[in-house]
This record gives C-alpha cells, structure tokens and sequence, in this order.
C-alpha cells in the first residue's frame, strides 16, 4: 500500500547541494542535537559543570560556590544543592536552581593494567563510594561536608572527589563489551521520582540511544510549533537556542501546547 514499508512516502526534495537544503528538505527538518541524548527527559536537567581537576586552590572556590553539601541520613544519599548562575551563565534564562544527589549506580569504565590495558567496565555504588571516600580523609559524613570539603588542602583529596562528583552527574551509562546503555538523572522529579530508563513507565524512553530519539523529535516538536504560531513563515527562523530548548523541556506543560 502507499505509505507502507515497501512503498513509503517520499517526505525530502530531490537533493541538489547542501546549500540549498538549508533546515528543511520536503518535509523534513533538522535540528541541533545539543543535548538530546545526555539530557534528564523528566526534569529537563543538564550537565553544565566543568568538573576538571587543575588546581587545589580552584577546586576549592568550585565547592564553595554550591548552597549546600550534605548527607541525606532519611534518604541515604548525598546532596550538592546549588544554584547554576554562580558557576556558569550557559543556564541564564533557564532554571538553575537544583539539587544533585547521588542516587543509584553509575558504570565506571577504565583501563585495567591486570587485563592488558583493556577498557574494564565496573558497576559503582555512588552513596557508598562518598562514604568511603569521607571516611578515608577523616571527614564524618553527618558535619559540614561544604566546610570540611573547602578546608582540605591535597590534590590528592580535590581529585577523588571531584571524580565522584562527575560519576554523579554522569547520566549515560555503558559497559564494555555487554548489552547495558541505560540513562539515570541525578535530580528527582517533583514527585521525587528520579529517572532511570530501565524503571521508567513506556511514556519516557527506554534505553540511551531511546533518548536522544525522544529529544530529537522533542525538539522537532518545538519546531512544528514554531510554525504554527507563526504569522509569517516567509521569514521564519526555525533554529533553536540553547536557551530556548531548556526552557522547553524543563516545562511539564510543553506536551498539550
């Protein structure tokens, strides 16, 4: 039949240069993939940090910017609550108040000098990786952790848990050499839902790669919209800033709109 798999509609112009496609060939439109796959589709949340070692005294004013570093004991997990617009204005115009808590498990991927130097993929336990840290350094998990964090003064220390920190904001998650790619947020919902596409109901996408299909078209959503609302299309820009696609997808209402 017209329309199915062994004679599908032909959505694209003839193709004559890429010049000439521009963002739109037929009915196709292309989009910036900014963010689509590594982004919480629930909360719209996004990794802006730069979570690079380079010296004590800059780690330091890093951890001192965050409100509040602390251990959740009701929750058992750890939070980093901050504000973005002390660390970065990539999220100006956007929410950027948030808190970070190192809720699940992340897959760790390194080079195994025991294995030929082959890339190894272990399983890590985030809550149970900061208390082991805290407790090496003398650090009780239940003080000040910002205070005693900004008081330290070994690379050695700034390292370690900067290197957590980022495992924490590390939504994709693969393993070698196994059939494992899922994507988990470190930031719950406002039903205190965090999002984990191996947990998730069939709304949210199921795997990594499902993610970044889901905001893709997400974004070719905005697109459609954009259209629609506009009064003249002869000079419409269908481009979409960094900016405007945050907004969109930290809105719950962006779905009936």
């Amino acid at each position: 039949e017209e329309g199915g798999i062994l004679n599908a509609y032909q959505l694209t112009n003839k193709f004559t240069s890429f010049q000439k496609i521009g963002k739109q060939s037929g009915f196709l439109f292309y989009t910036q993939a900014w963010n689509t796959s590594k982004i919480d589709p629930s909360t719209g949340f996004v990794n802006l940090f730069d979570t690079r070692y380079e010296t004590r005294e800059k780690s330091k004013m890093f951890f001192s910017k965050f409100d509040s570093i602390k251990y959740n004991k009701d929750k058992d997990w750890f939070e980093f609550i901050f504000d973005y617009t002390n660390f970065t204005t990539k999220a100006e115009g956007t929410r950027t108040q948030w808190t970070i808590c190192s809720y699940g498990k992340r897959i760790e991927t390194l080079r195994d000098e025991n294995k030929n130097s082959n890339w190894v993929s272990t399983e890590i336990d985030l809550t149970q990786s900061f208390k082991n840290f805290f407790t090496k350094y003398g650090i009780d998990i239940n003080d000040n952790l910002k205070e005693f964090i900004v008081q330290q003064d070994t690379s050695e220390f700034f390292k370690g848990i900067l290197y957590l920190f980022k495992l924490t904001l590390q939504m994709r998650n693969s393993a070698i050499g196994k059939d494992i790619d899922y994507i988990i947020s470190p930031i719950a919902d406002e039903k205190g839902i965090f999002y984990n596409s191996n947990e998730c109901d069939s709304s949210l996408p199921k795997n990594a790669d499902a993610n970044g299909a889901y905001n893709i078209a997400r974004k070719g959503l905005y697109i459609v919209r954009k259209i629609k609302h506009s009064d003249e299309l002869k000079n419409l820009n269908l481009a979409i800033t960094n900016k405007e696609w945050l907004q969109f997808a930290q809105s719950k209402p962006y779905i009936n709109k």
